[in-house]
């Protein structure tokens, strides 16, 4: 398998220490004046998070008595933020919170937030190349490379899954770690063959010369929870009212923002790097917390099919 295992190494690396070392505290700050509970919540720049990001704005999370600030991350940092205190709850994806667990990290996803839309065409994941280069197909992909911007994360394995179902030999591609925002640039020099960004960086590709090849969902079944909020055990157990509420509040910002797309569009620009005059064009991922047990299993099948977990893949405790 052609991968770039030193990244993950130093990925994984970091995300143990910080478990086996951790001496801070991921309760959240005791209620001030205001009645309030403050949770500090590690969040990628992603349309994923618009949902919990709208419903901050709408006051849905102070209304559950929870003061939610939301704390700018990249993808590795995440659970690192979480085991050493930094941050109460985080946003990643379901691969990654049973990964993690199979690694020894204790963390625990207190709800989904997106699930698959039923036409790939519209999620928010899109394998792109060059519009005028010559790749044309998922086989095409055989012997390149492809930056992720995290391995063995949600678009990564995503992918993986996706190229296998499209008939590709997956041993026979390179994947390679870069942030989405550095994507549409390596693209366009040729550093790399292809790229899969989230949106809005989809968005962004696209109006720089890229071409969706393939969508990440491809494979997929629209039960499969996708981006999600975790924590740690610890905080599960011990401030359980707190991710409860959280959960709740979640749930209702959620159903705000598939009825108010446009709401969700104008507040995109306010923590992501999409501009005003692309965010009524991407792709919003379908927001929600119902994602079920089934999907929560597709997801360990496709983890062990991959045999990308070391150990089996336990969804006893996985998720609230």
């Amino acid at each position: 398998m052609r991968l770039v295992r030193a990244t993950i190494a130093a990925t994984a690396a970091t995300i143990l220490v910080a478990g086996a070392g951790c001496a801070g505290d991921d309760s959240p700050s005791p209620a001030g004046s205001g009645g309030l509970t403050t949770v500090n919540v590690s969040t990628i720049g992603v349309s994923g998070a618009a949902a919990m990001v709208l419903g901050v704005q709408k006051g849905i999370f102070r209304e559950a008595g929870l003061d939610v600030r939301v704390v700018p991350a990249e993808a590795p940092a995440v659970i690192p933020s979480l085991m050493s205190g930094q941050a109460q709850i985080g946003f990643l994806n379901a691969p990654a919170v049973l990964l993690a667990r199979t690694n020894g990290v204790p963390v625990v996803a207190v709800a989904s937030t997106s699930t698959n839309p039923a036409d790939p065409a519209d999620n928010f994941i899109q394998l792109q190349v060059a519009a005028d280069g010559p790749i044309r197909s998922a086989k095409d992909l055989q012997g390149r490379t492809v930056a992720v911007d995290t391995l063995y994360q949600l678009p990564h394995v995503s992918i993986r899954n996706a190229l296998r179902a499209e008939g590709a030999d997956v041993n026979a591609v390179k994947f390679t770690e870069l942030p989405f925002t550095a994507m549409a640039d390596a693209l366009k020099t040729g550093a790399v063959d292809a790229v899969l960004p989230a949106e809005p960086f989809v968005t962004i590709g696209l109006a720089a010369g890229a071409r969706n090849l393939l969508s990440a969902s491809v494979g997929q079944t629209p039960t499969m929870p996708q981006s999600v909020f975790l924590a740690t055990e610890t905080f599960v157990k011990t401030e359980r009212a707190t991710a409860d509420r959280f959960r709740t509040a979640l749930t209702e910002a959620c159903d705000y923002a598939r009825a108010h797309p446009d709401e969700v569009r104008a507040i995109l620009p306010t923590y992501t790097k999409v501009q005003a005059g692309l965010a009524g064009k991407i792709r919003l991922p379908n927001y929600t917390t119902a994602a079920d047990a089934s999907g929560w299993q597709q997801w360990a099948d496709v983890l062990t099919q991959q045999q990308v977990a070391k150990k089996p893949i336990k969804l006893d405790g996985a998720y609230l």
